[in-house]
């Protein structure tokens, strides 16, 4: 419903809480093939709004990026990898509370530096999303046009990110068959969040969400230091 309603939340909410679950490479894994899916059911219904001038050096800043988060949670074990995670979302979640606003649209070079923050951001937690969406949801294109770039870049984002973790075994058998159990329920929720979408308070709403998050991690903070 959060990813149907404001095109953002899903992978936030998912990193933090499955951490409680799982380790933080088997969450991320998951989480990257209900983003994947979602991003194909939902792209369609919003493409002719993306802006692909920002997407291509967003995409090239991504591919710069990606390997190194996703070497990151390699190296660093499970329970400060879980920190680092939910620390990240607490500061990106306050930034984005505040209503940081961009004073200029960024030149070439400087989006592809937030391409490539998003990446080590998502390779290491799938929750590579915060920096691109400050990018385009203070951009004077509109909400609308940020919620379609949004979805597009995270199916690149999320493909090229699943295909490095294959590559290093980190994306198995039983991963793919549990994370496709969910596409139903997914794709539910994503049709009831389209359908909020023009019913609701998007500002509200949206600040419910990052307060919530802001509350998950830092109780999965909390959880990762007793460990």
């Amino acid at each position: 419903m959060l990813r149907g309603i404001s095109g953002f939340g899903f992978s936030l909410t998912l990193v933090v809480t499955l951490t409680f679950f799982l380790p933080p490479a088997e969450a991320t894994a998951l989480i990257f093939i209900w983003e994947i899916s979602a991003s194909i059911l939902h792209l369609p219904f919003v493409w002719k709004q993306v802006d692909w001038k920002a997407l291509k050096w967003l995409c090239l800043g991504c591919v710069i990026g990606t390997p190194l988060g996703v070497l990151s949670l390699i190296v660093i074990p499970p329970a400060p990898m879980t920190i680092i995670i939910n620390l990240t979302v607490i500061a990106l979640s306050i930034v984005m509370l505040r209503g940081v606003t961009l004073k200029r649209n960024l030149t070439p070079l400087e989006v592809v530096g937030t391409g490539t923050v998003s990446g080590i951001i998502n390779g290491a937690s799938a929750n590579g999303g915060p920096p691109v969406i400050l990018l385009f949801f203070s951009s004077p294109a509109g909400a609308a046009v940020g919620r379609a770039s949004l979805i597009a870049y995270f199916l690149f984002s999320d493909v090229f990110a699943s295909a490095i973790f294959a590559s290093q075994g980190m994306m198995g058998m039983q991963i793919v068959i549990t994370a496709l159990c969910y596409i139903p329920v997914l794709a539910l929720g994503i049709w009831i969040g389209s359908k909020l979408f023009h019913k609701i308070d998007e500002r509200t709403f949206k600040r419910f969400v990052i307060m919530l998050l802001i509350v998950i991690s830092a109780v999965g903070c909390i959880k990762a230091m007793l460990a």
